[in-house]
């Protein structure tokens, strides 16, 4: 799950119109309550974001406790019976208790190798990069959150192939000279968001809300873009978590990035390589096989990159890295990095990243703070 796990939880990971939270949240009823339970350095910056749940409980409710990785949907849970584990591909994806126990039985249960349990034909994300290839199949799925979506204003002149797949929110601007091609997926626009003159917009694609889209842009279908980005150039299968911007010209493929990352002008991937084999990846002095054939960068929150950057096929960049310099950057780019070699100061990263927030007038917490600063330490 690295490098998005650094600083989030698995059921926060984005895929198509939702997090995988979201996506549980919608099946509730009003009477059902939600639980989150996480790793215990993640405890204050996770409850800061969902204060009204209650995170790692001393003791769990009684009820169905679900894999933050898994892509969950109401057929599924209910597919759920008392005092059943259900795993797929060995890992254990959901346990139902009918009494209340304490988290450490929960753990024990969980990491019991001998526990019989029943298989669940999920889809899950086992990889980071897994999302990226799910894309499809869930942006479809969605769309039927999206059926009364016809508010949006589209220029006369915009070309529409599928319109009834195409679902526009509140304050949509579609504008002249731009193709809405929706044959192959769902065009999923929400509330607020703009596609400007001469943009390209293939399906299956979720743009969230406050997006926009730069004129003469090429969104080439299985897209998500969470909240507040802004995209330019070329985008083909790839997952923004939201708050992050590539303005410009270059090509960016198969790819998962964080929040509040900037890709600077003429940032270009490689997501296959020259003699068409599958990509490994590099984490720390891990090797990894994909078994993908196409793949290209997995980014973490509050990097960046320079002007004319070149980033290689199975590049993995964690959180807070400042990157530049001439030809194909490093295929494993540590945390905090700041070019080649040299570490970024702590000081101006962080405010720089409250820079950042605050002109989306969001406001960083003290949790966060407190947590980058001690992620910073441990790292440097």
């Amino acid at each position: 799950m690295f490098p998005l796990n650094i600083n989030r939880a698995s059921f926060e990971l984005r895929c198509g119109a939702f997090t995988n939270v979201e996506r549980v949240q919608n099946l509730l009823s009003p009477e059902d309550s939600i639980q989150l339970i996480v790793r215990d350095e993640l405890v204050p910056l996770i409850q800061a974001r969902y204060p009204n749940i209650t995170v790692n409980p001393k003791t769990v409710s009684s009820g169905i406790w679900l894999n933050g990785r898994g892509l969950w949907t109401d057929r599924l849970i209910k597919e759920i019976i008392p005092d059943l584990t259900y795993s797929k591909d060995d890992c254990i994806m959901a346990v139902y208790t009918k009494e209340e126990i304490s988290l450490g039985q929960l753990y024990s249960h969980i990491d019991n190798t001998g526990i019989v349990t029943t298989e669940l034909d999920i889809q899950y994300i086992k990889n980071i990069w897994d999302g990226i290839f799910f894309q499809s199949d869930i942006i479809n799925s969605d769309a039927e959150y999206f059926i009364d979506y016809n508010r949006g204003n589209v220029h006369p002149s915009v070309a529409i192939d599928n319109g009834d797949n195409i679902f526009l929110g509140e304050s949509v601007e579609v504008r002249a000279g731009s193709v809405l091609d929706a044959r192959s997926g769902p065009i999923i626009i929400e509330d607020h968001s703009l596609v400007d003159i001469g943009s390209l917009v293939q399906g299956p694609i979720y743009i969230g809300p406050n997006c926009i889209i730069n004129p003469g842009s090429k969104l080439r279908g299985n897209v998500t873009l969470g909240p507040m980005c802004k995209i330019g150039g070329e985008v083909d299968d790839v997952i923004f978590q939201g708050y992050s911007n590539k303005q410009h010209d270059g090509f960016l493929g198969h790819s998962y990035i964080g929040e509040w990352v900037n890709l600077g002008a003429n940032t270009n991937n490689s997501d296959l390589k020259n003699n068409y084999g599958n990509i490994r990846l590099k984490i720390r002095d891990e090797t990894i096989e994909t078994g993908k054939q196409f793949l290209g960068t997995m980014m973490g929150d509050y990097s960046r990159t320079g002007i004319s950057t070149m980033l290689n096929t199975g590049t993995i960049i964690g959180l807070g890295a400042n990157i530049f310099g001439e030809g194909f950057q490093d295929k494993y780019i540590p945390s905090f990095q700041w070019g080649k070699e040299g570490k970024t100061d702590l000081e101006n990263f962080l405010l720089v990243a409250d820079k950042m927030k605050k002109r989306r007038n969001i406001i960083m917490s003290f949790e966060e703070k407190e947590f980058l600063t001690q992620l910073y330490k441990n790292i440097i």
